[in-house]
């Protein structure tokens, strides 16, 4: 398996990058949603024709905001058009896609095609609804191989779910790796606060991502996706 980040940053952030991630899963390449910084970085890369699957945490901006322009560019900027598939954790969360890209592509299904997550052996998701924003449906995903788990939280404000997950799957005996948003402010309440996750360095190899690490207090334990050179995205990057 194979995880690098094309952005590391929060919803405001134009010079890491909304967050999101690119990994090689089995064989596949998958997109881990597409915010508004994350179509330009696509185009950038290279990697805008190589997507075979794509997962959406939730719907905020800073993470679907370029998700249309990428559909349109599949069918109008490419040699042989085609439509890639996004894989929907709940039939629910696919209607929501559906309703949220019928705003600027009348038609989705002419431009993307939609399937459950199962499709794709060893993905799992993480329902961690009303935990980022009262009543809002978010997700995080679990992905395992037969060498490695790897957990991506997506947005949430308690790690709860995560961390439950994270205790049932080291039954199987894999390394564990655990991709977490992070925030430094104490009562930001969105966000999970620095300090809860500090608590699980001794369990689990935690790296922290959505953030902005001039905040960074000279406290802080937990490493940052940022300050590993191995998990962001570079030209030679990609191993399919």
């Amino acid at each position: 398996m194979h995880i690098q980040f094309l952005g590391t940053g929060g919803a405001f952030d134009y010079q890491l990058g909304n967050s999101a991630a690119w990994i090689e899963f089995r064989g596949h390449r998958i997109l881990l949603d597409c915010g508004s910084t994350v179509y330009p970085r696509l185009r950038e890369t290279g990697l805008i024709h190589e997507i075979d699957y794509i997962l959406i945490t939730h719907c905020h901006d800073d993470h679907v905001g370029t998700l249309s322009t990428l559909l349109l560019h599949h069918a109008y900027n490419r040699p042989v058009p085609n439509k890639p598939i996004i894989l929907a954790p709940t039939l629910s969360f696919r209607n929501h896609l559906y309703q949220l890209l019928s705003f600027s592509i009348p038609v989705p299904e002419d431009f993307v095609k939609f399937a459950p997550i199962y499709e794709l052996r060893g993905l799992e998701a993480i329902d961690t609804f009303g935990l980022h924003v009262p009543g809002m449906p978010t997700f995080g995903f679990c992905f395992e191989d037969e060498d490695e788990i790897v957990i991506y939280s997506g947005d949430l404000g308690d790690s709860r779910p995560v961390f439950d997950l994270a205790a049932r799957k080291r039954r199987h005996g894999k390394p564990i790796r655990i991709f977490h948003e992070m925030s430094f402010e104490e009562t930001n309440g969105v966000h999970t606060h620095y300090k809860e996750l500090e608590k699980q360095l001794d369990t689990y190899n935690i790296f922290a991502y959505h953030l902005d690490p001039a905040d960074t207090p000279a406290n802080n334990r937990v490493p940052l996706v940022i300050d590993q050179p191995d998990l962001l995205w570079h030209p030679d990057s990609t191993t399919l």
